[in-house]
């Protein structure tokens, strides 16, 4: 029963040092996942979209809200 305790403290151990490095500099790469995500679905509900230009005019204009 304590099979996912320990499966949890491996999880822990093997990112030991990124969990200690956010404590001290208080740093995440969370914008950077945020981006791909949006880029991510604007690629989604521009499926199909002819021309690669067109979807790069999108994203970046999807962008300057940010």
């Amino acid at each position: 029963k304590l099979n996912l305790f320990y499966r949890a403290k491996g999880t822990v151990k093997r990112w030991e040092q990124h969990i200690i490095n956010y404590f001290k500099t208080r740093i995440t790469n969370g914008f950077a996942e945020g981006l791909n995500n949006k880029i991510k679905l604007i690629k989604r509900i521009g499926y199909g979209v002819p021309k690669v230009e067109n979807l790069k005019r999108r994203v970046f204009l999807s962008l300057l809200s940010i």
